[in-house]
């Protein structure tokens, strides 16, 4: 299709309308060939995402610092941070970083899951695997 200058195909509307509408359309085809497994673990994937977001734009993931969202269960979501000083960190932070996780969820597809505490280990768990 050919597109204008500013990279808009003409007669679609601009914007992140677009963007989201593609998405909805990849989580239906996913449930559709997996199955209802396939909306629990694009649900992880957003929480997991939307972490990765916030704790990076807030500071706290960078040289050897790094946390991972490891899983949610029942609302509580466990966090695996590299350091104790960083998981120190991320529990004086508890309150705001679950908001700004659930915020960042916010319509996105297949973000089912909410967040209303964290449990924040150090070190990596044996008993996870990562993706």
């Amino acid at each position: 299709m050919p597109r204008d200058t500013a990279g808009q195909v003409p007669g679609h509307p601009p914007g992140p309308g677009r963007i989201e509408e593609a998405a909805a359309a990849v989580h239906r085809a996913l449930l559709a060939c997996i199955g209802p497994a396939a909306g629990e673990q694009i649900a992880l994937a957003q929480a997991r995402l939307a972490w990765q977001e916030v704790t990076t734009e807030a500071g706290l993931n960078s040289g050897p610092l790094a946390s991972r969202l490891v899983r949610v269960v029942n609302g509580i979501a466990r966090i695996e941070a590299s350091e104790a000083i960083l998981a120190g960190e991320l529990q004086l932070r508890a309150d705001a970083l679950v908001w700004a996780v659930n915020r960042r969820m916010a319509g996105r597809p297949g973000a089912s899951q909410q967040i209303s505490r964290l449990d924040i280990t150090v070190g990596r768990s044996t008993s996870e695997r990562a993706l």
